[in-house]
């Protein structure tokens, strides 16, 4: 299909929501025009969030909400989206091309430059736009860690990673539905495994356009950092495992199919000699 003929990719956001009454309804009110389509994700709130959003949907029908009883921690909550956007992409619903938008849901990310960012995803065929946010109004211990942090991944990644713990991104549905083969994510770590396995599958990730950050919010915890500092080289090493074993396959499979063919071509030789 020529691209005059392809339709325009879908967007779909996906929010993610673990106690955040006061803020949801007014995020999502506000990326509801921006989208096709929208997934909220309450992760076993134990305050008033989900009421808030079951309020809200009625005049929304293309927003949709999912939920965990028991908080399970922010990847639990984006692998219940996105391994649902990959169930539907293997369906044919979607199109590898669609876009995904993981957008927090305590007001954090600046909606007005998303126009921007899509813009550049599409225009430069990214695979994973993850927006750098401008930390300088965040504490210099938050600063530092989100630093090491991302100096650790960039190890990792073999690509430059300048702030991996973001949670503003865009992702080309394709590659993040591969990209969920690789990771498994524990509490907080879905942001920095996601970036470090694209990067290590030969995507194309971008994260140094700055963004601003309306709003300080911060809940992770040095437990938290330690197990982002962890999951990072084991993630690196599963693409390496995965990748490793079909280059050590794709030789036997490819001597099978000439045996196959040379026997094809013997039998069929037979046959007219008779």
């Amino acid at each position: 299909m020529t691209n005059a003929g392809r339709r325009a990719p879908r967007r779909i956001a996906v929010v993610p929501a673990y106690n955040e009454e006061p803020t949801v309804v007014r995020v999502l009110a506000t990326l509801y025009p921006l989208v096709d389509e929208l997934v909220v994700v309450d992760d076993g709130s134990t305050d008033g969030t989900r009421g808030e959003v079951q309020r809200w949907l009625p005049g929304h029908p293309n927003c949709r909400l999912l939920w965990h009883d028991v908080n399970q921690g922010m990847s639990e909550a984006y692998y219940l989206a996105l391994t649902d956007l990959r169930a539907r992409l293997q369906a044919g619903e979607l199109d590898a091309d669609d876009l995904v938008f993981t957008v927090d849901a305590d007001g954090q990310h600046d909606l007005e430059v998303l126009e921007t960012l899509t813009r550049i995803t599409i225009d430069e065929h990214l695979d994973a736009m993850l927006a750098r946010r401008d930390l300088t109004g965040y504490p210099a211990f938050k600063r530092f860690g989100n630093w090491v942090m991302s100096s650790w991944a960039t190890v990792w990644a073999g690509s430059p990673l300048h702030d991996v713990e973001s949670g503003y991104r865009i992702f080309r549905l394709g590659a993040l539905a591969h990209a969920l083969d690789y990771y498994q994510g524990y509490k907080y770590s879905e942001t920095v495994e996601v970036a470090v396995v694209l990067c290590r599958l030969g995507y194309r990730v971008r994260n140094d356009h700055l963004v601003r950050v309306p709003v300080f919010r911060s809940r992770t915890r040095m437990r938290d950092a330690v197990i982002d500092m962890a999951v990072v080289p084991v993630a690196a090493w599963r693409v390496w495992r995965r990748r490793s074993r079909f280059a050590a396959a794709a030789p036997i499979a490819a001597a099978g199919a000439t045996v196959a063919g040379a026997s094809a071509v013997l039998a069929r030789r037979r046959s007219r000699s008779r």
